[in-house]
């Protein structure tokens, strides 16, 4: 039953996205295909334009970007809010099928696979001829060898912010989509406030946000201050950790989250696989036969609740998704 709470909201929520969005689907080009989007992007700056990214370049865009290519998969999320789909991404179709936020998009998508992260397939980049490429400049991420490379099949923009309103603001002015990206924050923050003031009458009820790591037992953690959208009690939902929830994350054992038990606990999604049709996993099952598991309030309570694996990107889509899941499954 608590898995069908969020496969419902999940299915209601994309199908609200997918009709603001549906127009750009089938066509990879990041020039709007509609008159009210034509207007949306009317009165902006002119091209060329000057972007410095996240590792202080500045990269000149001689004209408006057509043939985006990303190779962060997490990226994935914030190019579809912007009605701009990449025409390749690494991790494309295992992200576009695996992603609930993107499943909606994935028959009609056409973003080639770039492949592994680490080693993006750059002889098909190549091929696609990108007119810029979006990098993550995110510590243990980047690899400058990597970017050296792709410099040179087109310019590079790198970002590295974990605030998803100025993600989307500097997705936007590479884009020249930056009135869209405005409009896409108000809804979202007008979204936060309304959910806030539904969940004031749980300020105290503790929550954690987690997911299992390598099905040991192990759980890493959605830490408060890095993820204020969750946590924060003036501009996010205002939830409240348990005591001695971490504000950067980490990785803590199923003991440490013993220690903590709090009163609600919403699992993240990893990732599924091609072989079992990209189905995501939650706890695995030691885990949950678990003696120490049982134990938790939550458990006892029947207060376990899941959340899209796309959480874990902290995207645009999935932190509406996210906060729809959360507010239905706390107050009804």
């Amino acid at each position: 039953m608590k898995k069908l709470i969020g496969t419902i909201v999940s299915l209601s929520l994309l199908t609200g996205i997918l009709a603001g969005c549906a127009g750009t689907l089938a066509d990879n080009s990041a020039t709007p295909t509609s008159e009210a989007a034509s207007k949306t992007d009317a009165g902006q700056a002119a091209w060329p334009r000057t972007i410095k990214d996240a590792l202080g370049k500045q990269i000149t865009l001689e004209t408006k970007p057509k043939r985006v290519a990303i190779l962060d998969f997490g990226f994935m999320e914030t190019m579809f809010a912007l009605e701009t789909p990449p025409i390749a991404a690494t991790y494309a179709e295992r992200t576009l099928k695996g992603f609930g936020t993107l499943q909606p998009y994935a028959a009609h998508a056409q973003v080639e696979n770039l492949g592994e992260v680490r080693a993006p397939n750059l002889e098909k980049l190549v091929e696609l001829k990108p007119d810029l490429i979006l990098y993550t400049a995110e510590p243990g991420h980047l690899d400058m060898k990597l970017y050296a490379k792709a410099s040179q099949i087109a310019p590079v923009v790198t970002f590295n912010s974990p605030d998803w309103k100025k993600q989307l603001q500097v997705f936007a002015e590479c884009l020249g989509k930056e009135k869209q990206a405005e409009a896409y924050i108000s809804a979202i923050e007008a979204l936060i406030g309304e959910s806030r003031k539904k969940l004031s009458g749980y300020s105290d009820k503790t929550v954690a946000l987690l997911f299992e790591s390598g099905n040991k037992g192990n759980f890493v953690i959605i830490s408060s201050a890095e993820n204020p959208v969750w946590f924060n009690k003036e501009n996010g939902l205002g939830l409240t950790p348990p005591d001695a929830y971490p504000e950067k994350g980490e990785t803590i054992s199923l003991e440490g989250l013993a220690a903590m038990n709090p009163d609600y606990i919403f699992l993240i999604g990893s990732f599924g696989s091609e072989a079992n049709g990209y189905t995501q996993s939650y706890l695995s099952e030691n885990t949950q036969a678990s003696s120490v598991w049982q134990s938790l309030t939550a458990v006892k309570n029947g207060h376990i609740y899941y959340l899209d694996a796309a959480v874990r990107a902290g995207g645009p889509l999935s932190i509406e998704l996210g906060i729809a899941t959360i507010v239905k499954s706390m107050i009804e």
